[in-house]
C-alpha cells in the first residue's frame, strides 16, 4: 500500500466489529540518524464480534517493522511491514 488513501479500506473494514481496541506494547527505535530511523512496535488488537446472542473476541499478536523519514521537521512513516505472530478467537459469555 502506498499513500494515506490506500489505507481507507483497511480502516473501513474495522466497522464490521462491534468494538475494537489496539493495545500498543513495546516500541523500540533500532536506528536513528538526522533524517531516518527504524523501529519495531508490538500491538495486540482486540476485535469484538456480535452475531445475534453470540459474542466472540479476536485477539492477535502483531509486530510492525517501521522505517521513518524526517520531512520538514516532522517524522513520517516511510515504510511499515506487518508481521502476525498469532491470532486467537475466543467465544465470550
Amino acid at each position: 500500500m502506498h499513500g494515506r488513501e490506500s489505507l481507507a479500506p483497511v480502516f473501513a473494514d474495522l466497522n464490521k466489529y462491534a468494538a475494537t481496541m489496539h493495545l500498543l506494547g513495546q516500541s523500540t527505535i533500532l536506528m536513528l540518524s538526522n533524517d531516518r530511523a527504524t523501529g519495531e512496535v508490538y500491538c495486540m488488537p482486540h476485535h469484538l464480534t456480535i452475531e445475534g446472542t453470540k459474542r466472540s473476541l479476536m485477539i492477535a499478536a502483531l509486530r510492525y517493522a517501521d522505517t521513518y523519514v524526517k520531512q520538514d521537521g516532522a517524522w513520517l512513516y516511510a515504510e511499515r511491514r506487518l508481521y502476525v505472530d498469532w491470532i486467537e478467537v475466543r467465544p465470550l459469555s
